[in-house]
């Protein structure tokens, strides 16, 4: 799981306006290479971002670590689970380290903050020569191949390099504290100070910082915790730049989002304290839990615009909104700016909502024959009831998994069930069990309520709790 290592060296030079009075930075003036790296941030999974910040925060010798939501123990259960719990070895690794799919143009940003390893290729070192090798490639050289070869033969690729990588047109731009991007002209300047309140220029001094990789990586931890990042991050105030706030929301309730097809509706037992309706914790199958851990691999982008306009954490609403500003404006443009799943987390986005991307298909040749390789998912194993086109899901079948409100999720038995009821210190005529469906509504419910709250389960899923009581009744 090691990933790359990134020079300190400085990348880029901002220029700063700052009110030393207030010792606040008012605006900075910066690059187009440098909003590139700051849209990487949308693109980036929950999972990376999870890695990121807590490698950062260790390197920083933080005596708080850094938690968003319950997105961190999501992650802390798949690194505390075997790989045994899997049904292979890769979708534990593609969790871990959940696959970009911009990477291609993250690789030419100036600063990649992005250390996942960087995607290889392989194929069958077979595939000319047996009819049962099914023309295939796979990013992990640990599969086999329909024939029993190991998929060890890599694929050399070559990419494409156009100019641009996101953003385009525009050379220059200006970023507030709140971290709103815009373009860098006088009249906007102005508009923007005005705005601000300010109309004497002589209470502005400018500042020039160097950037580097430590200083985008604390951007972007201040965009989830504070509302003035550029003064946390380059006027030391980092006090405030600790991710541990929950945050509740004023209506998390989810708008019904159509029927949901019967095969893609999932059923989970909750168990639920009498005396508040709190969700202690739900024992589930595969299902439910491949649904949950494919939340590391949503990309920032896709998770805000499902969480609805009604949230807010740290700077993100105001980032998201301003980048996405610059797409329709004239004279610049977002390229391929709507992020999406890779295709080897596709199970379970349709209850989600979240788009996926078709996998490439590698023409490779073999002694003057070419041949059309097609992605074999991480999750083949072999088996009789897997194909190379994957089985459903990530986790080993068969197994009962118990899920905590804060979505730890660890294998189910005896003991961690005793464990947890003793630390809630709840006794058992106080606990009621209930069988619940979660369709695409309650999944999107419950995608937004781990980022906004460390009790997801009751979050989410209090309503429909509280609804099916009223219908019992009835």
């Amino acid at each position: 799981m090691a990933g790359r290592e990134f020079s300190d060296e400085p990348v880029f030079k901002l220029k700063l306006l700052v009110d030393k009075e207030k010792n606040k930075v008012v605006l900075a003036e910066v690059c187009k290479d440098f909003v590139d790296v700051l849209f990487s941030f949308l693109i980036l999974p929950m999972g990376t971002i999870v890695r990121l910040l807590q490698k950062y925060q260790q390197n920083q010798k933080s005596s708080q670590p850094a938690t968003i939501g319950c997105f961190n123990n999501l992650y802390k259960s798949v690194a505390d689970m075997s790989t045994e719990d899997f049904l292979t070895e890769p979708c534990r690794h593609i969790l871990l380290n959940p696959i970009n799919a911009k990477e291609r143009e993250c690789k030419r940003l100036k600063v990649n903050i992005d250390d996942t390893p960087a995607a290889k290729y392989y194929r069958c070192p077979n595939l000319e020569a047996s009819d049962s090798c099914y023309r295939a490639y796979s990013n992990f050289c640990s599969l086999k191949c329909t024939c029993g070869k190991f998929m060890e033969k890599e694929i050399n690729t070559k990419d494409d390099d156009p100019k641009e990588i996101f953003v385009s047109g525009r050379k220059s731009f200006i970023i507030l504290d709140n971290m709103e991007v815009g373009f860098c002209s006088i009249a906007l300047t102005l508009k923007a100070l005005r705005g601000l309140g300010y109309t004497d220029l002589n209470k502005l001094d400018e500042m020039l910082v160097e950037v580097g990789h430590k200083e985008v990586l604390a951007l972007l931890e201040c965009l989830f915790s504070s509302d003035t990042p550029l003064t946390d991050v380059f006027l030391m105030k980092r006090s405030s730049c600790i991710i541990t706030r929950t945050h509740n929301m004023p209506n998390l309730a989810v708008p019904a989002c159509g029927k949901t097809k019967p095969d893609e509706v999932l059923s989970v037992t909750v168990f639920v304290r009498k005396q508040d309706k709190k969700v202690l914790y739900a024992e589930s199958g595969q299902e439910f839990v491949d649904l949950l851990l494919m939340f590391l691999a949503v990309p920032l982008e896709s998770l805000w615009k499902l969480s609805g306009a009604n949230i807010k954490l740290g700077c993100i609403d105001t980032f998201y909104k301003s980048m996405k500003s610059l797409s329709s404006s004239e004279g610049t443009s977002v390229l391929t700016c709507r992020s999406m799943l890779p295709i080897n987390y596709s199970f379970q986005a349709p209850l989600l909502d979240v788009c996926w991307k078709d996998p490439v298909v590698w023409t490779v040749s073999v002694n003057f024959r070419s041949y059309a390789l097609k992605l074999m998912y991480p999750n083949y194993d072999g088996s009789t009831e897997s194909t190379v086109h994957g089985s459903s899901g990530l986790v080993r079948r068969g197994t009962t998994y118990m899920i905590s409100d804060d979505l730890t999720i660890s294998p189910t038995n005896s003991c961690s069930t005793i464990c947890i009821l003793k630390k809630l210190n709840v006794g058992l005529d106080e606990i009621e069990e209930h069988v619940i469906n979660i369709s695409k509504t309650e999944a999107i419910g419950l995608l937004r309520a781990s980022l906004m709250t460390s009790t997801a389960l009751t979050t989410a899923l209090g309503s429909l709790l509280l609804k099916k009581q009223i219908d019992e009744k009835l």
